[in-house]
């Protein structure tokens, strides 16, 4: 079978004494953690060969489980051989059980060994879904657990992204204002540079100027 956990059959029980086994005891269906749905192309449809390998899986239990003697298990396969043959289900059902209480099963053995592979497929049914309930912890529950850690990383990150965010746009104002502040100061710098050159000059002029007048005049 594909499915990897698929428990081993269960020991069929040999003795026929005991009731025909209610079907009521079978496991409710496993509660799994909800996940996002899976596209259509993707997930794709149940298919007859999904089905047909369970019922291949379920023949082979019964096969391997087989009673000494003409029981329920013949009478099953004998009735599926003649549906073809005998469509009217319940003139097969008579016509089997002629051919096989020649061999020496009786009513109650059909039934008491019909609850037999009744018991042995609930047993199947137990281990099946205990098989499905660790194959979902292990493969659904632990990357539905990998996703919440992702999702925490992401929002931790984008947390963090926000606030260097808005950091660069304050340091992209302060900036704006020193580059501004350094425009004025450097207009002042070359303002009083000029005006320093120029009244130097003026002065150094207005010296040398004296200085001729001086040893002119005196």
């Amino acid at each position: 079978m594909e499915f990897d956990e698929t428990p081993a059959p269960a020991s069929p029980t040999t003795s026929l004494s005991s009731s025909i086994p209610s079907r009521a005891d079978v496991l409710p269906p496993v509660q799994s953690s909800p996940i996002a749905p899976v596209p259509a192309q993707e997930r794709g449809e149940l298919s007859k060969e999904d089905v047909d390998k369970f019922e291949k899986h379920f023949s082979g239990l019964m096969d391997r489980a087989n009673l000494p003697g003409p029981d329920y298990y013949e009478f099953f396969k004998m009735m599926e051989t003649l549906e073809a043959h005998i469509p009217d289900e319940g003139a097969r059902m008579a016509a089997v059980f002629a051919t096989l209480s020649i061999q020496g099963m009786t009513k109650e053995k059909l039934l008491e060994s019909a609850g037999v592979y009744g018991r042995l497929i609930d047993e199947d049914s137990v281990q099946f879904h205990k098989a499905i309930a660790d194959k979902d912890a292990s493969e659904v529950e632990g990357r539905q657990q990998n996703i919440k850690d992702l999702e925490g990383k992401i929002q931790k990150n984008a947390e963090q992204i926000q606030a260097l965010t808005k950091q660069i746009t304050e340091f992209q104002t302060q900036i704006a204002a020193l580059t501004k502040e350094a425009g004025l100061e450097k207009q002042r710098i070359e303002i009083n540079s000029s005006a320093y050159r120029i009244a130097s000059q003026a002065m150094s002029a207005k010296i040398q100027s004296d200085i001729q007048k001086i040893q002119s005049y005196m």
